[in-house]
């Protein structure tokens, strides 16, 4: 159901074609002489149609929508972004976003480092053998340049004051939007009510849990009473929830630390470790990226080493002298 948060603020969850989570929220922003839209789920005609269907239901055109803004680039989040541009619809994401294009539009180009660094750290040849497999699905669509490439700060040429807030660690190209009037901040994926985002790990120089944090504590400052994420309800306790995802990480950091005291392990086994029920492909892949980026995180603070044998990384606790 479209809810209206504020007077000109529009909330819209969209259908998915997954269960969980099962919608992504579209918002929409009266911005005087036309409408901002972030986020617009996934590609498809029946989505499309969705999404036109929850316009008419709120007396809104598609010619009266000035600006479509992606918060990063995941397919929920972009993927009808193509089919609405047709429309004569302006697309902007952050300016880090063409380095990422040919990821985006073709997944064995996205999925290749995973493949290389996964078999560094021990995993299965069944695993590896799942990521090879991985084909860019139609819901994606396809993206290409942005026409409004988005910096850090006001973004111009808009009625209303609205700030793009720099926010990697779910996707390196993640943004958070502040709308300082209502004093609420869109956070895309950067922050969600129920559950927190997985933190990729793509090769061996990847520190996205250390971007994560700071993403976390760059909003934290920030004097807000609403966020409005990508999943799930309004969190009205913002500043509340950023602490418990914080907690989260720590708790899982220790975690780790604790399964390392005694011996050490391949990355692979840490996966096994950290989750030890079974999941299933897809799910494994969020699994082993989320431990490795845990594992760099706390070798990048001296906490943890790693050491390869036979071409295989073993991690182990550092010892403090």
């Amino acid at each position: 159901m479209t809810l209206k948060i504020k007077d000109g603020i529009y909330h819209i969850p969209l259908e998915l074609p997954w269960s969980s989570p099962g919608f992504v929220n579209v918002y929409l922003i009266d911005d005087t002489d036309g409408f901002i839209m972030i986020d617009c789920g996934v590609n498809g005609d029946h989505y499309f149609e969705l999404l036109s269907k929850k316009l008419r239901g709120i007396d809104i055109k598609f010619n009266e929508i000035k600006l479509l803004i992606g918060t990063h680039m995941h397919s929920d989040h972009i993927g009808l972004s193509e089919k609405i541009r047709e429309e004569g619809i302006p697309f902007a994401l952050y300016e880090n976003s063409i380095d990422f294009l040919n990821k985006y539009n073709d997944w064995t180009i996205r999925f290749k480092e995973l493949k290389d660094y996964a078999i560094t750290q021990g995993a299965p040849k069944s695993f590896v053998n799942s990521i090879s497999e991985i084909q860019t699905p139609v819901y994606a669509g396809k993206v290409s340049k942005p026409d409004v490439l988005l910096k850090e700060g006001k973004i111009k040429n808009l009625n209303r004051d609205i700030e793009t807030l720099f926010t990697p660690g779910h996707d390196i190209t993640e943004i958070s939007l502040h709308d300082t009037a209502s004093k609420i901040i869109f956070s895309g994926d950067h922050i969600l009510p129920k559950i927190t985002p997985f933190i990729p790990t793509e090769s061996k120089d990847s520190d996205m849990l250390a971007k994560y944090t700071e993403s976390l504590d760059k909003v934290d400052k920030i004097k807000h009473d609403i966020i409005a994420p990508g999943h799930g309800d309004l969190i009205s306790e913002p500043h509340n929830r950023i602490k418990q995802m914080k907690l989260h990480h720590k708790r899982r950091s220790e975690k780790i630390l604790t399964i390392l005291e005694e011996k050490s392990f391949t990355g692979w086994e840490m996966v096994n470790n950290v989750f030890p029920r079974k999941l299933d492909d897809m799910n494994l892949r969020l699994a082993f990226q989320e431990t490795m980026a845990h594992l760099k995180y706390l070798e990048n603070l001296g906490k943890v080493k790693q050491e390869e044998v036979h071409k295989v990384s073993h991690w182990s606790k550092t010892r403090q002298v």
